[in-house]
């Protein structure tokens, strides 16, 4: 297997668009959207759309985990899914055309019988070429999110992991000295990996050059419009991007992810076309109503017009 992604706390998307957004007032959504989500999911649902070779795994309970096992078959992502009890959550985003609102669940208790299981499972696809682990943990019965993640990155043995989770967590799995390649922060959550907000590009670049949490690691940072600072096998390159109109920004990190993973196996020794492919995908997913969707058309397009040099 190339590629394999995990989500252990997956959700229902469900985004509505409400012009005039005001808190305390009663609205009517224009428009109603449900996805399978999670980060996971999305990363996952990207790497179908490319043509990957991959295998999904998740946390899956309840009336909710069922619709999401149904929708992946729909799209023909092979997933191993592990059934809870508890019921898998729904993450709600309120949509103004200016702003957007998110309520986010906090998700399920996993028992430890369904962790020895999803750890038993993906045993049937160790040593993937690449493995992507996104998005927050839920609680763990007898154990915490991190010797959980050491279990499953134990049992992987994965050639190359991609990270992307909250802050936190990224910083204590880094601390952990735990086998991590890559991990792919937003602007905030480098600061606080970093324990500073760096206010210029040299900065930037000093911090990944030199911290103790990110050596030997690849950083693929996302700025937004202001496009990404990536370190790849120890060298350092600026990307910018071409001005767009997001139209749903959500999605877009995990969409990146999902061409970082891809890149992985199909751009390996071209970093400046993986770079430019990956921050396309992100960007086609900004103009997508759906989480986790992409235009290959635009990919293609958008990853001619990305400027990337090594500094």
């Amino acid at each position: 297997m190339t590629i394999v992604t995990h989500t252990f706390n997956p959700s229902v998307d469900i985004t509505y668009t409400v012009p005039d957004f005001h808190v305390g007032d009663v609205h009517r959504p224009t428009e109603t959207i449900k996805n399978p989500g999670g980060k996971g999911i999305n990363v996952s649902k990207v790497l179908a759309q490319l043509g990957a070779d991959l295998h999904a795994y998740a946390y899956l309970g309840g009336a909710n985990g069922r619709w999401i096992a149904d929708q992946l078959e729909c799209l023909d992502i092979p997933v191993s899914a592990v059934m809870i009890e508890d019921e898998t959550r729904q993450c709600l985003a309120i949509n103004d055309g200016q702003h957007q609102t998110e309520v986010l669940e906090k998700g399920p208790v996993i028992s430890q019988a369904a962790q020895a299981s999803y750890i038993e499972q993906l045993k049937a696809h160790a040593h993937p070429e690449v493995m992507t682990i996104s998005g927050s943990s839920p609680q763990f019965e007898g154990a915490t999110a991190l010797e959980h993640l050491r279990e499953v990155l134990s049992t992987a043995q994965a050639h190359y992991t991609i990270l992307d989770t909250r802050a936190d967590d990224l910083k204590a799995a880094l601390d952990s000295g735990l086998p991590i390649h890559c991990i792919k922060p937003n602007e905030d959550e480098f600061a606080q990996l970093v324990g500073e907000h760096p206010d210029t590009d040299k900065n930037f670049y000093q911090h990944m050059k030199t911290h103790t949490l990110l050596k030997g690691i690849d950083v693929f940072l996302t700025l937004g419009a202001r496009g990404a600072i990536i370190k790849l096998d120890n060298h350092i390159y600026r990307a910018t991007v071409p001005t767009i109109e997001a139209i749903n920004a959500v999605g877009s990190g995990d969409s990146t992810v999902a061409g970082i993973a891809y890149g992985r196996t199909h751009f390996k020794q071209q970093p400046e076309q993986l770079i430019r492919h990956a921050l396309a995908c992100g960007m086609s997913n900004a103009l997508q109503k759906e989480t986790g969707k992409i235009n290959i058309a635009q990919v293609e397009n958008f990853a001619t017009q990305i400027q990337v040099e090594m500094v």
